[in-house]
């Protein structure tokens, strides 16, 4: 289940990247909003949390509404700063691959 959450925000974050680039009319930001989050499924997966849940809510909304948020980039909330995602998220081989794949199943 773990692995499967973490390729889930990989492919979002490779993603993101993609529509950055195709659309730069528009501002894309990847955003890891903080882990372990106290959410529900923090909860349930791992009996714990290490910050309130207002900390993603507070990113989302100040990237959002002011002058922060930097296209095609990530930011990770862990860091409180933009920072270098997965190496797997600028491999332009592997984004047309999750490309191709997404495109087969919808």
């Amino acid at each position: 289940a773990n692995e499967a959450y973490a390729q889930s925000k990989l492919a979002l974050t490779m993603w993101s990247f993609y529509l950055a680039e195709q659309e730069p009319s528009i501002t894309v930001v990847a955003v890891n909003p903080g882990s372990l989050l106290n959410t529900k499924m923090a909860k349930e997966a791992y009996g714990q949390h290490w910050s309130p849940a207002e900390k993603g809510v507070d990113i989302l909304y100040n990237l959002s509404m002011t002058d922060l948020a930097k296209s095609g980039e990530y930011f990770d909330n862990d860091k409180g700063s933009y920072a270098t995602a997965h190496a797997d998220a600028y491999n332009t081989q592997k984004i047309e691959n999750l490309l191709s794949i997404t495109n087969t199943l919808v």
